[in-house]
């Protein structure tokens, strides 16, 4: 009897072996190496196949090109043109007829997107709202539950319209718990500008690349003469050059520009500096002529 069960085990695990396919050293080379042509010809044959897609769970869809749907009504809706879909999660991609190369991730991730292409939703209910919306990204659970938007970036574990990370494809901008990414403040034009953050910046270095003012101890600068300084001060009701109160207020300030201009009123200052040192020697040695 013991003989009779170690062969039968012999038996079962070679059965189990040879129903096994082995990937070559040659065939992995090619997933490697040209990961568009292994993509488009291969299967997984241990999941049930209708033509290039492959599917599981109830109601999950079959139609399409090189398609995958797995989990409950996943891809339920999906129509026989599209290429490239893969909908993993109960609904997910569910209403989608039309579009293509999306990638749904999560439990009705993508669940309401019909015809929009390019998009990636990783979440339960991520990019749940989007009916044709392309090129989307939202990672996170809930993340871009509420955009119906292209382009756009949320990344965020909340429905939330101001995520950790904001981003506009289109504009290449990204906001850090801020959607706002204008294109002026105030008067000033910010369309140039990558990156907006709603609050404080705490950083341990920061290193900017500006102009810089040693232009003022140039043989050819003008030195504002006191008298004309000083009458300048009493109308304007701040330095030459420099931004005031209310424009400051309404505009912000440039960093570098600002540490640019703080620096060419430094070496102004010197200058004066310089030359009331020379009217106090003159000065000086007059009192000595005199006292002789």
């Amino acid at each position: 009897m013991k003989n009779f069960r170690f062969f039968y085990q012999i038996f079962v695990l070679t059965l189990i072996f040879s129903m096994t396919t082995v990937t070559s050293a040659q065939e992995l080379d090619v997933q490697i190496n040209d990961p568009v042509s292994y993509f488009q010809e291969a299967t997984n044959t241990r999941m049930p196949i209708n033509g290039t897609n492959t599917y599981d769970g109830l109601n999950a869809g079959t139609t399409g090109n090189y398609g995958s749907y797995f989990g409950a009504n996943a891809g339920l809706n999906i129509g026989a043109t599209p290429y490239y879909n893969t909908f993993m999660g109960g609904f997910s991609g569910y209403s989608t007829t039309d579009g293509q190369y999306n990638t749904y991730l999560g439990v009705a991730a993508g669940y309401s997107n019909r015809t929009g292409n390019y998009n990636t939703a990783i979440g339960f209910l991520a990019g749940f709202s989007a009916v044709t919306g392309e090129r989307n990204v939202f990672l996170g659970n809930f993340a871009g539950l509420n955009e119906t938007g292209s382009d756009k970036l949320y990344i965020d574990n909340s429905n939330t319209a101001t995520p950790l990370l904001y981003g506009d494809f289109a504009a290449d901008k990204l906001g850090i718990n801020t959607n706002q990414l204008p294109n002026s403040v105030g008067g000033a034009n910010t369309s140039a500008y990558s990156l907006y953050v709603k609050g404080g910046i705490l950083t341990e270095e920061l290193r900017i690349r500006t102009g810089w003012a040693d232009y003022v101890f140039e043989n050819d600068y003008t030195l504002m003469p006191l008298d004309k300084l000083e009458n300048y001060i009493e109308t304007h009701g701040h330095l030459p050059n420099v931004p005031s109160a209310t424009q400051v207020d309404a505009e912000g300030i440039e960093v570098g520009d600002m540490a640019r201009i703080q620096q060419e009123k430094i070496e102004e200052l010197t200058l004066y500096i310089i030359e009331l040192q020379k009217q106090v020697d003159v000065l000086k040695q007059k009192m000595s002529n005199l006292s002789e």
